[in-house]
């Protein structure tokens, strides 16, 4: 039976409503005159919003605990649209609106650096740079403040330092991911490489302040994000020691909210309720070598019309859920148990490689592998393993940039609504920052094209 849709006339207004409400609460709060004149239900994740709590909070240690709360508020917001720009910018996501708006980061449009993904909001299909860089300079502020006041201002001070420094170690590596260059704090240029190395260094400092208060979960997701940052920077020794540390079953996620428009699950709210996007044609039932449609990268042919009327909806079942309030609190992984694995078989190679897979199949009952084990396979072999593991988890954009693989649709193919697919495999540098900032030396700005990028 084919999934329903979540865009009937009653529900349509209903989302309206919920959104004017925000609307009214902004103006409450604010003191603002807003005046709504209409809804467009295809706007609903364009909608802005304030940042939860005001920068004042970072003066008194009675606020600590909020204070680390609205760094993983805004964290997970950014994280929900970071997936979906990332998503739409490769092989797993094609725009499905009739708006210009996201084109040219679906088709891949070459050496664009005045595309949304420099200054959407976190509630959009392409925000990165801006929210994700907020979520960052939130969490280092966080982490100055924490330090500066004492375990008597701050009685759980040590839990507190953990968290906003895992949050500030996954922004890093998710700018490290999407971006060929940023810079933090009107400074300089940062390359990828610089950007895993400040996650890593925020990682070990969640570990050391965690071991200390003791929030396993916590300790357990700077492991793993540290062992992901580690493999990014070619330290396999330490990759391999951190991801070990994970156990199975492990899964830390950023958590939805079907109550709160910026909680919502992006994924879910772009493509069931809104129609706005769809998986990509080529990425509906990946398969592995053995000509088995992999249930981890399972998608659903939904009745939701699409936004432009030309395309088919359809969505990754692990965001699929039966009702709105149910699919719109779906949470989405961070990291996972079964990424820590994949960086070990990675690390590792061969035919330990090959083990870690197949147990990985055997859980959701795919057969073996049982081809070649020297390194061209193996690394052919895990980034076709990653494609299905991680679908719609953020990686896909940095593995097709790492790994040189083809780019789908082929470079110079048609797009849907006009012009062809171009090279871009990462966000080069946007507008906003290089506009903005005094310290950036525009001579050393790198494009984003597949070849001319070197990743770490």
């Amino acid at each position: 039976m084919t999934p329903m849709p979540y865009t009937t006339a009653r529900q349509k207004v209903t989302r309206c409503d919920r959104i004017r409400m925000a609307g009214t609460r902004v103006f409450a709060v604010a003191l603002v005159s807003v005046f709504i004149v209409a809804c467009n239900t295809s706007d609903l994740l364009r909608v802005r919003t304030p940042n939860a709590v005001s920068a004042s909070i970072y003066g008194d240690p009675a606020n600590a605990t909020l204070m680390v709360n609205s760094v993983i508020g805004d964290f997970e917001c950014a994280f929900g649209g970071y997936v979906l720009a990332e998503a739409l910018a490769t092989d797993e996501m094609h725009d499905a609106t009739y708006s210009n708006r996201d084109w040219n980061i679906d088709r891949r449009d070459d050496g664009v650096t005045s595309g949304l993904y420099g200054t959407s909001a976190c509630t959009t299909i392409t925000g990165v740079y801006t929210p994700l860089s907020t979520a960052r300079q939130e969490a280092d502020a966080a982490i100055a403040a924490l330090k500066h006041w004492t375990d008597a201002q701050v009685p759980n001070r040590s839990t507190l330092l953990a968290e906003a420094n895992l949050y500030a170690g996954f922004s890093y590596a998710a700018l490290g991911m999407s971006m060929c260059q940023a810079a933090f704090d009107r400074g300089p240029l940062v390359g990828q490489s610089g950007m895993f190395g400040l996650a890593e260094s925020r990682f070990s400092d969640a570990i050391t302040a965690a071991q200390v208060a003791g929030p396993t979960n916590i300790l357990i997701a700077a492991y793993a994000g540290r062992a992901r940052v580690r493999l990014f920077q070619h330290n396999l020794t330490g990759a391999i020691a951190d991801a070990q540390l994970v156990p199975p079953g492990f899964v830390f996620n950023a958590n939805m909210d079907a109550t709160n428009a910026r909680r919502y699950n992006h994924v879910f709210e772009a493509i069931a309720t809104e129609g706005n996007a769809t998986v990509e044609v080529s990425s509906r039932a990946l398969e592995t070598e053995n000509g088995e449609i992999d249930p981890r990268s399972a998608t659903l042919k939904l009745a939701t019309p699409s936004g432009d009327g030309l395309q088919t909806i359809y969505i990754p079942a692990k965001y699929y859920a039966s009702s709105l309030t149910a699919g719109e609190a779906i949470p989405m992984p961070i990291t996972t148990y079964e990424e820590a694995q994949l960086i070990i078989a990675e690390a590792e190679g061969g035919a330990s490689a090959v083990n870690i897979i197949n147990t990985l199949r055997a859980a959701v009952n795919l057969a073996p592998y049982h081809g070649a084990t020297d390194p061209t396979s193996i690394t052919s072999l895990i980034a076709s393993e990653r494609q299905r593991v991680l679908f719609f988890e953020g990686f896909r954009a940095f593995d097709i940039e790492r790994f040189a693989l083809p780019l789908v649709p082929p470079i110079g193919s048609p797009y849907i609504q006009g012009g062809v697919y171009g090279a871009t495999v990462c966000f080069p540098l946007p507008d906003i920052e290089r506009d903005n900032n005094p310290n950036i030396d525009v001579s050393k700005i790198i494009s984003g094209l597949q070849g001319q990028v070197t990743p770490p």
